[in-house]
């Protein structure tokens, strides 16, 4: 039994990753994310640092509900690769779950330094901000970062530097330049520091506080030196030394574990404190809700059926133009939804209203009427959750009839995920055109060609 199980484990590692991770994203796509982590498991034993595969877990965990281990992965690959935007968001998502949503925000705030636009980092954001306001809550404090042993050594004759240059006695140029000097040369000895950045904007003012309340003994040489390590980062003073591999290695070893410590603090404060969360990704409550009365959200039984029991739409020929006038009812949503779907269909509907369309080989225009009788509508529209077809997005009779819209589906990474309030505009828009009697067209600019890739509100994947 033993030996079976050892020739086994030794053929998984003798694997390509590459067709592991494949082998993982089968088991991913369709939600099986127990089965993708232990894949992805295997992965990481070949090559730890692999930034994809600690992504792919972490949002395999998430999904899995192990919102700390998930959080995990993404601090791994963050400090590889420190402006991963999926990373990022996940670890933005992850303090969200876990009710931090201070610490949340500060990750979705980085998602839009890089990335302005970023429609996924904005409706976390949105979410995030308004919990907040909603749920006041005490954060949970950092553990203090790992201490380097170094010795400080600083000559005393640098405080009268340090006073010169928060007089302006000195520039900026000169004193950097010296300080640089005497860090590169070991006449000022403090811990490990290392250019980070390339140098930005100016220095902030406090820096020069702390030189004029250091030169005056007001602050410690340790509080003094932490604006000097400051500078280094930034770029502001330039130093010749590289960290080596191992440098990196321990010090990354460090802050992991430092997090560590962070999160078992979060956790433990969650059971402490019976914190009430409100978890960012609604998604899977949209789905309770529509499940709790399907009958009420979905017109699957009409949609079924053909629109002969509806009635046509009036007309009347004005200077030549056919006036279509078509009555449509629009089914409520469940209260509470994330995304305002209702307020876009007037968007959709006022497009066609603007478009000059052919009848007869006559111009007409379309004109909607809301109405909240169901037996006088032409058209009835609602947003559903239901399945309606590998690659479905929608669903519509043509010229009259049901019109139904997906609010989401379960492609980006195998857990339903709401699409964005645009895909589901041009989604609406394009059933509607199915309702006055469109049919398809190859163009792929017009919005009745047939293929649309969604975008997602909420999938970090997307």
């Amino acid at each position: 039994m033993s030996l079976v199980t050892i020739d086994t484990v030794s053929a998984q590692e003798e694997k390509d990753p590459a067709i592991l991770f494949d082998e993982a994203k089968k088991h991913f796509v369709v939600g099986d994310y127990s089965a993708a982590v232990k894949i992805y498991d295997d992965i990481l034993r070949i090559v730890p640092d692999n930034v994809s595969t600690l992504k792919m877990k972490g949002i395999a965990l998430s999904n899995l509900e192990q919102h700390p281990n998930s959080l995990k992965q993404f601090y791994k690959a963050l400090q590889k690769e420190p402006e991963d935007v999926i990373s990022l968001l996940g670890m933005g998502i992850g303090f969200g779950n876990l009710g931090e949503y201070t610490e949340s925000q500060k990750y979705f705030e980085k998602v839009l330094e890089i990335e302005p636009e970023n429609r996924v980092a904005k409706n976390y954001y949105q979410f995030i901000d308004k919990t907040i306001t909603k749920y006041p809550y005490v954060p949970t404090p950092k553990p203090s970062p790992p201490q380097n042993t170094t010795l400080i050594e600083i000559p005393f004759w640098v405080k009268q530097n340090a006073e010169w240059w928060s007089q302006k006695t000195i520039s900026d140029e000169e004193f950097l330049s010296s300080i640089g000097y005497m860090v590169n040369n070991n006449i000022i000895k403090i811990p490990s520091t290392y250019n980070e950045e390339n140098k930005a904007g100016s220095i902030p003012s406090w820096i020069k506080d702390n030189a004029r309340w250091w030169s005056n003994g007001e602050i410690s040489d340790n509080e003094f030196v932490s604006s000097i390590q400051f500078m280094i980062e930034k770029g502001f003073i330039v130093i010749n030394s590289k960290p080596t591999a191992y440098e990196i290695q321990q010090r990354q070893e460090e802050e992991y574990n430092t997090f560590e410590k962070y999160l078992s603090t979060i956790s433990k404060n969650i059971s402490d404190e019976k914190r009430y969360i409100e978890y960012p990704n609604p998604s899977r409550d949209v789905i309770k809700k529509f499940l709790r009365d399907y009958v009420k959200w979905n017109f699957e039984q009409e949609a079924k059926s053909a629109a002969d029991k509806f009635p046509d739409p009036t007309y009347q020929i004005i200077n030549g133009t056919y006036i279509i006038d078509y009555k449509i009812f629009v089914n409520e949503q469940p209260s509470g939804l994330p995304l305002d779907h209702v307020g876009t269909l007037s968007e959709s509907l006022s497009f066609w209203e603007t478009q000059d369309l052919k009848v007869n080989n006559q111009t007409a225009k379309i004109k909607f009427t809301y109405t909240n009788k169901k037996h006088e509508a032409n058209i009835w529209t609602t947003w559903v959750v239901r399945d309606l077809g590998t690659g479905v997005l929608g669903h519509a009779h043509l010229g009259k009839g049901v019109v139904e819209v997906a609010l989401g589906d379960y492609s980006c990474d195998g857990s339903f995920q709401l699409y964005d309030v645009q895909t589901v505009k041009m989604i609406m828009t394009h059933e509607l055109g199915h309702s006055i009697g469109l049919k398809h067209t190859s163009d792929e600019n017009n919005i009745m060609y047939p293929s649309l890739k969604p975008s997602y509100a909420y999938c970090i994947l997307s």
